[in-house]
């Protein structure tokens, strides 16, 4: 074999080796390879709800597969103690009107969507929902919390949520 090539072979496994050895060192294990991309994640910060019963949803995905959108499936208002005040299911997001959705990324092919049985939001994308509740919300604090389908975790899937106050 020729020297050239054992040197380029020995560079390969040596900087194959760096490379795994400084992610699993990051990432704090080295009994499995840990890919954090495998689950969605959403920050819900900017949601904001008011007392007429709309309900700002703002949604960034900012985890998980890129090969297919999050598919929000549960939205819920709840009492800080957990009650639920109201919520919006599969069915109710999957037909929101495409104006309710403001995608700040107005990508094509890459938009938050309704599909008829959820609220699609890709990876990277930033977008308000605009929902209506038809009751009033009493001025204070509450929780707004939502599913993406994940059935190996709960019933509805993985829940993320944020605080909210209603001032007017």
């Amino acid at each position: 074999m020729d020297r050239s090539i054992i040197i380029a072979l020995l560079g390969f496994i040596i900087a194959t080796g760096v490379t795994m050895a400084l992610y699993q060192i990051n990432f704090q294990g080295f009994t499995h390879l840990i890919n954090y991309s495998k689950k969605p994640a959403y920050s819900l910060s900017g949601t904001r709800l008011f007392s007429n019963g709309t309900l700002f949803l703002q949604i960034d995905r900012v985890a998980g597969p890129d090969t297919y959108g999050g598919f929000i499936v549960l939205v819920q208002i709840l009492y800080p103690n957990g009650t639920v005040l109201y919520q919006w299911n599969a069915t109710q997001l999957g037909h929101i009107p495409s104006y309710d959705i403001i995608n700040e990324y107005p990508l094509p092919g890459h938009m938050a969507y309704s599909d008829g049985f959820a609220l699609v939001v890709p990876l990277g994308q930033n977008a308000t929902v605009i929902l209506h509740a038809p009751i009033r919300i009493p001025l204070g604090t509450y929780i707004v919390r939502v599913y993406d389908v994940d059935g190996s975790y709960e019933a509805y899937g993985i829940k993320f949520q944020v605080y909210v106050t209603v001032n007017q």
